[in-house]
This record gives C-alpha cells, structure tokens and sequence, in this order.
C-alpha cells in the first residue's frame, strides 16, 4: 500500500516538531540554570542554527551541524544524568567525611589509651583512680565501637539503586534517538527530489522538397 507522500511529509513533520518540543523542555532547563534569562535564547538558537545547517546539502555546514546538534544534546543528557551526578558527589563527600572522622576516631583511641595506661600506673601506687580508669575504658570501648562500624560503611558504601540507574540509562538512549529523529527528519524534509526528465520528443521528418530529390539524384 502507497502512502500519499503529502501525508508522509505531514507525519515527519509532525514527528519533528514532537522530539524538538521534548528535547526543549530539557535543553531549556539546562541553559537556563547556567545561563540565567538568556538560557532560552540559548537553547532555541543553537536549535535553530542545526535544523538550518543539517537542511543544507554541504558537508562543511552538516558538520558543523553536528556540532550544534552535540551541544542541544549535551543540555538533555545533563540533565537526565544529574540525579547520578547528584549521588556521585554525596558520595564522594562522604568518602572524605568519613576518613577525616575516622582520623579523629584514632586520635582519641590513641590520646584514651595513653590516658589509660597512666591511669594504670598511677593506680599501682594510689588509691581513687578506679573511677576514672572505668570512665576511660567505657569511653575507649565506644570510640573503637564507632570507628569499627565506620570503616565497615567505608568497605560498602551504599550504591544506587539499579531500577533507578537503568531508568535514567533509558532516558539517556531515549534522547540520543530523538536527536537522531530530528536531524532524519529534517534531512528528509529538506530534500527536493530532482524532477524526472521529460524524453524529448520525436522529430518529425519533413518530406523532402523536389530540390532535395534533384540534388539527391546529382549525387548518385
């Protein structure tokens, strides 16, 4: 079954204005966080500039085409991505929270036992020492409670859900197949088909003349 090439246009058409508006919601988000006001102008221009450059049927424009194809794409994926951006840094801010924690851990274990061990020593030769030699082991028992339970969190640092990862790993392909729609859409909408050459028509030949007989009759 034909379809009416009319109706196939409008359908591309439609399909273009449709990823365009989606890939705008978030390119606009985008430009807009660092870009302030202008970020609209931003997004809709470099959109622009690429729908014109991938129309045009020259290989220095549809390069740099992709490149501003590139760029409208970057602003999407960014955002997509910055829930695993966002989880990335907390991690890694707590990766250093927690070494510079368990620093200060060590260096209370390591003050309580000296602490302690004096305490020890001077109780050998006075009394009334008990009540702080037990303040200082209960004490010692705690710090090294937390800083046992601390580097155990440092060996499995809790991950990001795989549903979530994979969700975001969608979108993700989703927007590069919309970029791609886009510049298909574009390219086909812009091209004009040559028009089909018209066979010239046949010459019709004219009864010769009595001249042209007569000087046929000369020649032979």
């Amino acid at each position: 079954m034909m379809i009416n090439p009319k109706i196939n246009q409008i359908g591309i058409a439609g399909l273009l204005v449709a990823a365009m508006l989606l890939m705008q919601i978030h390119s606009i988000e985008f430009w807009t966080t660092y870009a302030g006001a202008t970020g609209i102008l931003w997004s809709l221009l470099l959109e622009g500039a690429a729908l014109w450059l991938w129309s045009a049927r020259s290989i220095g424009k549809n390069g740099l085409a992709l490149v501003a194809s590139l760029l409208v794409l970057a602003g999407p994926l960014y955002q997509v991505s910055l829930p695993v951006i966002d989880s990335y840094r907390a991690s890694e801010s707590g990766v250093i929270s927690n070494t510079q924690t368990a620093n200060v851990l060590r260096d209370e274990i390591t003050s309580l036992q000296a602490a302690l061990a004096t305490y020890n020593d001077n109780s050998k030769t006075r009394v009334g020492w008990a009540a702080r030699i037990d303040e200082t082991q209960a004490r010692l028992t705690t710090v090294q409670t937390e800083l046992k339970q601390l580097l155990i969190a440092q060996a499995a640092p809790p991950a990001m859900a795989w549903q979530h990862t994979a969700v975001i790993s969608m979108q993700a392909i989703a927007l590069v197949i919309f970029q791609l729609v886009i510049v298909l859409a574009i390219r086909s909408l812009s091209h004009n088909p040559e028009q089909p050459t018209l066979q010239s028509p046949r010459r019709k030949h004219k009864p010769k003349t009595t001249k042209q007989w007569a000087g046929l009759s000369l020649v032979r």
